[in-house]
């Protein structure tokens, strides 16, 4: 099949959860398909430089989108209908080249990835080519969860009152947008459940994310030598539910982890550390290593590794790499949450300040077995196990006229 594209952003380098996916699923349709990928970048280098890592997939960049400020984000925020996230990439230009490549070529099912592309489902529309919608998250969700817990604490009301906006506001656009396309995909059987609850003619197929495990094997690191009891935090660190998750562990469950094991350090992996976290890193909670060339070394070398999270959705490819990795894993429910399957031999799961920290110094002092993490993630999580499923999903699409 010839089969387009749509991306929020070059699909290399894979810097965050979202980029992974569509880097991964992308070279895995490649194989079969014939696919041309229509993507942001910042110039004709970087068009260059992802094309030569996405090979075969032919890229079409476009420059852009230009970017927002904080007002002009505010003042939509009170004025436009629109949610946030889906003005975010609003841009003419890829439009325009949308309708070019629409007009110039044939194509048998149009792939978009992600809320930020959802604003181009009209054009594909009006041709009338098969639409297969990849739902990174169930997003209203995650802003609802992000308005419950700002609304808890006073000095962050301002950030409740932007998520209970922009909740509402998601929650009827993906109920809108979900309803116009012919396919639809989900990282999780619970992600689906939920969009099969907004539209109930909306089956999802269940498409998790997933981690290569022959590059996230242990065996090919070599360790960062931490020599103090080392707790490891890894994400990109000016994403709110991570910015969320390291203030709320530094404040609830560091000290308690402290009071039985003094010299215990925290360290956070990732790049664009917000202000917020810089100010703990002055305070001497947390130290930040920025952005870093192989995070596996960071992760093979702690002694546990932290998921504290509270906001969010979805699969995080972070909890799969350090399962891969064979890394004893201490997190929320919400950190570990639409990985089917798990069970308690392959992390320890604890929501309470007291809970989470028993359970980190448990593991210091005694470390799990960690093959079978490892063995589970090989068999289910592995890229190879889930392109498959996406294939089909693409099929099926393909076929729905």
């Amino acid at each position: 099949m010839k089969i387009l594209v749509l991306t929020p952003y070059a699909p290399w380098p894979p810097y965050g959860g979202g980029t992974m996916r569509i880097y991964q699923l992308l070279r895995g349709i490649a194989h079969t398909h014939s696919v041309t990928c229509l993507t942001f970048v910042t110039n004709i280098t970087d068009q260059v430089a992802v094309q030569a890592q996405v090979a075969p997939v032919t890229v079409i960049g476009v420059a852009g989108p230009a970017k927002r400020n904080l007002r002009q984000r505010a003042l939509q925020t009170l004025t436009n209908p629109l949610p946030d996230m889906a003005l975010r990439n609003v841009d003419v230009s890829y439009r325009q080249q949308l309708e070019a490549l629409l007009q110039q070529r044939y194509f048998d099912v149009v792939i978009a990835f992600s809320i930020e592309m959802a604003p181009y489902l009209d054009v594909v529309k009006t041709y009338g080519i098969p639409t297969l919608f990849d739902e990174f998250n169930a997003e209203y969700v995650i802003q609802q969860r992000a308005a419950m817990t700002d609304a808890r604490n006073p000095m962050r009301w301002h950030g409740a009152l932007y998520s209970l906006i922009q909740w509402q506001k998601l929650k009827y656009f993906e109920k809108n947008m979900l309803a116009t396309v012919n396919g639809v995909t989900a990282v999780s059987t619970g992600d689906a459940q939920t969009l099969s609850q907004l539209v109930p003619t909306v089956k999802p197929y269940v498409v998790p994310n997933g981690v290569d495990t022959s590059y996230f094997d242990r065996r090919r690191v070599v360790p960062h030598p931490f020599v103090r009891p080392t707790l490891v935090f890894s994400g990109t660190m000016d994403y709110r539910p991570n910015i969320d998750a390291l203030r709320w562990f530094v404040a609830q469950v560091l000290p308690l982890v402290r009071k039985a094991v003094p010299e215990v350090v925290l360290v956070a992996v990732g790049r664009r550390p917000s202000p917020a976290l810089l100010a703990l890193q002055a305070a001497g909670e947390v130290s930040l290593t920025g952005e870093v060339a192989d995070t596996r070394a960071y992760l093979c070398g702690a002694h546990a590794y932290v998921v504290p999270m509270r906001i969010g959705g979805g699969v995080r490819l972070k909890v799969l790499e350090a399962m891969a990795l064979e890394v004893p894993i201490v997190s929320t429910s919400l950190g570990v949450e639409g990985i089917d399957g798990l069970n308690d031999t392959h992390c320890k799961v604890a929501d309470t300040p007291a809970a989470m920290a028993a359970a980190i110094v448990a593991t210091l002092a005694n470390p799990p077995a960690t093959k079978p993490t490892r063995d589970f993630v090989v068999a289910n999580y592995d890229w190879r196990v889930i392109v498959p499923r996406f294939l089909q999903a693409i099929a099926n699409t393909a076929n729905v006229n």
